[in-house]
């Protein structure tokens, strides 16, 4: 069932919501005809409220906008968006300019190969299945001084360092777990910072998606969305599948598929 609720903060008086209620009941627009929709007699009137209603209808997906403007903005860059992707507890999609969802033909999911990246990398899988695109799966191996040159470190200083070849190994079974899933993965290396990589390779990559985990390896449970994940989304414009490090999955459980993130 579709459940549409106007955002609080988008409509600046209880008229300006009514009104987008009206407009979602009567008539019903033509891309839900298919669909059970819902509109709610009591419109939440704040994002508290929100939340509360996610959380008392089982609400699965919450598929928002960032506000109207000359130019793509940054999701963090909206106060309304940036309130639903640090208070709800289950997925966002933030569409953005997203005019036609057919258009979508290539996902991008950083990975830092944590257990949270690699959910988001199997929720990429089954959106690139819905809409028959690409998954490029990015890793970013940042650079770490080092002082003392033991055995471990005079591999990571030589030609092929030690986290590159980690970070290749482990995303090999992307590629494995994709062509199961008779989905094409392309596998990318990056160097340097992990959130400037990742904001950088849309601009070099046709994007059309990114589908980015919420607290992944190395994050601090003090950013609502974990450090990295806050500093891209402070900076990307391009439409946004954020998935939850907890809470509400759309996917069903695999363990086994869980278990192999940690496997070289």
């Amino acid at each position: 069932m579709l459940h549409v609720v106007p955002h609080p903060l988008l409509a600046e008086s209880p008229g300006e919501r009514e009104e987008l209620r009206e407009g979602w009941a009567d008539p019903t627009p033509d891309a839900t005809k298919e669909v059970v929709l819902h509109v709610p007699e009591a419109l939440p009137d704040s994002v508290d409220a929100v939340r509360q209603y996610v959380a008392d209808t089982n609400i699965d997906l919450v598929v928002t906008d960032v506000p109207p403007g000359r130019r793509p903005v940054p999701p963090l860059a909206a106060e309304a968006t940036r309130a639903l992707l640090e208070q709800l507890d289950c997925p966002v999609f933030v569409v953005g300019r997203l005019e036609d969802p057919s258009e979508v033909h290539n996902l991008l999911v950083p990975t830092d190969l944590s257990d949270p990246a690699r959910r988001a990398f199997r929720h990429a899988v089954s959106l690139a299945r819905l809409y028959d695109a690409a998954v490029h799966v990015l890793h970013v191996v940042e650079s770490i001084p080092y002082v003392a040159l033991t055995p471990t470190d005079r591999l990571s200083l030589g030609p092929n360092p030690l986290a590159e070849h980690r970070g290749r190994r482990r995303l090999q079974s992307f590629l494995r777990e994709g062509e199961a899933a008779e989905v094409p993965v392309h596998a990318h290396l990056a160097y340097g910072d992990a959130a400037e990589q990742v904001c950088r390779f849309p601009t070099q990559t046709e994007v059309d998606l990114l589908v980015l985990a919420s607290h992944g390896q190395g994050n601090h449970w003090a950013a609502p969305l974990g450090q990295v994940a806050e500093r891209v989304l402070d900076r990307a414009a391009c439409p946004l599948f954020l998935v939850r490090a907890y809470g509400t999955s759309l996917l069903a459980a695999s363990p086994d598929v869980e278990s192999s993130a940690g496997t070289e």
